[in-house]
């Protein structure tokens, strides 16, 4: 869409939006993906998430799933922490306590089994930020007795001068 005019986008994302089969879609424009997705598709660490909806409710969506896993990972490492502690403080102290320790010991053996949830991994952005050029010279290029054509017998603009502000 970055080289269409408005009226060519819009026609476009209305026909899009009526599209009946399936279409892969890499875009930039958020508006346009909002006119045209039902469906999204996120490439991360080598896998596939598929959410529904438009690019609107697709971050959203991601949000709120970033949010709860987070929070679960987060949930997670202070139990573990709190299973170490126990274990390295109770595990060698007197018989009920150790078993406790070894009770202790087993459970955190298969929270580690089982998996544990990834802590959320923000992907880099990039922010740039451009200074004021202040006032410019007029015009910032000439071009001076140019000529261009498909080839040497056919010459569509000759001894051109132009000036770009």
């Amino acid at each position: 869409t970055n080289h269409l005019d408005m009226e060519s986008v819009v026609w476009l994302e209305q026909y899009l939006a009526r599209w009946d089969k399936i279409l892969l879609l890499v875009s930039h424009s958020q508006d346009f993906m909002n006119g045209v997705c039902t469906h999204m598709i996120r490439v991360t660490d080598r896998q596939l998430v598929y959410y529904t909806g438009n690019y609107d409710q697709y971050a959203q969506t991601r949000k709120e799933a970033d949010i709860q896993q987070q929070k679960k990972y987060e949930a997670e490492q202070k139990d573990i922490q709190q299973l170490k502690d126990f274990v390295a403080k109770f595990g060698h102290g007197t018989k009920k306590l150790a078993q406790q320790g070894k009770s202790r010991e087993k459970i955190l053996n298969r929270k580690l089994e089982a998996g544990l949830t990834a802590a959320v991994v923000y992907e880099h952005q990039t922010q740039f930020q451009f200074s004021d050029p202040g006032q410019q010279l007029t015009p910032m290029l000439t071009l001076e007795e140019v000529s261009f054509g498909y080839s040497p017998d056919k010459i569509l603009y000759k001894s051109v001068d132009i000036g770009f502000d």
